[in-house]
């Protein structure tokens, strides 16, 4: 097997979310639309259905890349709304679920600390998000320890006129890789501040809860996680290069 059989399906992929990244949105159906027909009840159930899907969502393990590491990847998630009459009065549309396609890039500073960033967009919807994060070990991890880490992340959604939203996030990480395969657990924090025109800014905290496994062989990297954002639940899958 050589390096191109093992990159095909993963170049494959990243195209497929790179075209939906840059999908067409002008005549998009969910496209968000008089925000302050809201009550204010409903915008800030709607602002937290978007701050869960437009939150940082690495998938990945604890362990750092080392100094030498780069990781560059395509995923896409699916994030269940709560919110169904508010998405209803400004998209004309219940929208139960929302599908995001993102791409990320990693890259190692030093044996204990990664830098990375983002951009993504709803398929549905004229919602896009950028964001950056660092993660710094705590412990390395080894044969017997588990790997621990924390990770900050910011990020902003974009291309809803009229709303700004800003997330915060602040994980804990924990993984213990066998034989190829990385399984992690993590808990965290976002703390998002929403702006709307007709409607009174909105600041709140959710905690978030997450669970992976991550699968390597040579420089091909899948994995896939389960993260809960307040009460939304998210469903995620990447694919990419990791060395």
């Amino acid at each position: 097997m050589n390096f191109m059989t093992i990159t095909h399906p993963t170049l494959s992929i990243s195209a497929v979310l790179a075209a939906m990244l840059t999908f067409n949105t002008s005549a998009l159906a969910g496209d968000l639309h008089q925000l302050d027909s809201l009550s204010q009840t409903e915008f800030l159930a709607l602002s937290k259905d978007l701050a869960a899907t437009t939150s940082t969502k690495s998938i990945e393990p604890a362990a750092s890349l080392g100094i030498a590491g780069f990781d560059v990847n395509a995923s896409t998630t699916l994030t269940q709304t709560q919110a169904s009459s508010a998405w209803q009065t400004v998209s004309g549309n219940s929208m139960s679920e929302l599908v995001q396609a993102r791409l990320s890039v990693s890259k190692g500073l030093s044996s204990k600390t990664d830098v990375s960033g983002f951009v993504s967009k709803v398929s549905s919807a004229n919602i896009s998000a950028a964001g950056v994060a660092v993660k710094y070990a705590l412990i390395d991890g080894n044969v017997v320890m588990p790997a621990v880490a924390v990770r900050g992340s910011y990020s902003r959604m974009g291309g809803v006129s009229g709303m700004t939203l800003n997330n915060t996030g602040l994980d804990l990480l924990v993984s213990k890789g066998f034989v190829g395969f990385t399984p992690y657990v993590g808990v965290g924090t976002v703390y998002s501040q929403a702006q709307a025109t007709g409607q009174a800014d909105e600041s709140f905290r959710q905690s978030k809860s997450f669970a992976g496994v991550s699968w390597n062989m040579l420089l091909l990297n899948v994995s896939a996680e389960y993260d809960r954002t307040g009460k939304n639940a998210s469903y995620g899958v990447k694919a990419g290069l990791r060395f």
